[in-house]
Order: structure tokens, then sequence, then C-alpha cells
């Protein structure tokens, strides 16, 4: 008794661990194209962590210009992401506030996708 007691709590922990193991799916949804430019992340649980962006072009990392978010001068608010490898072009603008707030509008995005579920389209792509 006592030894079927002992077998029975062992696998009740290795199933119980096991399945607080597996991953969600949507967590394998690491790489899309927003705003016309490629983004890339990594998940810290359900957190979307290093989120970049690069070229869809040349896949070079792409750099930032958000100083119309510090001017009076303009009305016009935004943050252009810029390939200095394809002699500094502006691949994407993303209006509305600097780099944090574009960085978070790119988020709000992903997160719509995953409650929409349109990211499996993305993850189930063939290659």
């Amino acid at each position: 008794m006592i030894i079927s007691s002992l077998a029975l709590i062992t696998i009740i922990k290795f199933l119980l661990l096991f399945t607080n193991n597996t991953k969600a799916e949507y967590t394998q949804y690491i790489e899309d194209s927003i705003y016309d430019a490629k983004w890339r992340w990594k998940w810290a649980k359900d957190e979307i962590i290093n989120i970049e962006c690069y070229c869809p072009k040349c896949d070079s990392l792409l750099v930032y210009d958000d100083s119309s978010c510090h001017t009076k001068y303009t009305e016009v608010v935004k943050t252009d992401f810029i390939c200095e490898n394809c002699k500094s072009k502006i691949i994407t603008s993303i209006y509305g506030g600097n780099k944090k707030y574009a960085i978070n509008a790119v988020k709000r995005e992903i997160q719509r996708k995953i409650r929409t579920e349109e990211y499996k389209i993305v993850i189930h792509k063939p290659i």
C-alpha cells in the first residue's frame, strides 16, 4: 500500500512537471512583418522582450530617429526606422510618439495578432 501511494505521488508530480513545462503555441511566434518592416523578439514567460526592427530587403538592424518628438516646431510626431546599409533609407515610420511609443505600438499589434490567432498564419507558413 505504501509503495503504491509513493508511486502514485511520483506519477502525479511527473505529470504536473510535464504540463507546466509545455509552452503556449504563440511563443513560437518570434518574427513578423509589421508596419512594413521585419520585427523579431523573444519571449520571457508571457512577455515580449528584446524586440528589434530589421530591413526587409537586406536584413540589417535598423536605427531609429525620433527627433521630431523632441521639438516644438513640427506637428508631426513620429519615429523613423532607417537602414544604414540601404543608403540611410527610411524603411518605416510609426506615428504618434518616440521610440518607446513605437516599440509599444508594435507589441500591441503582436498581442492583437495573438488574440485573433492571426499569428498562426505566420508560424505555420512554409519556409
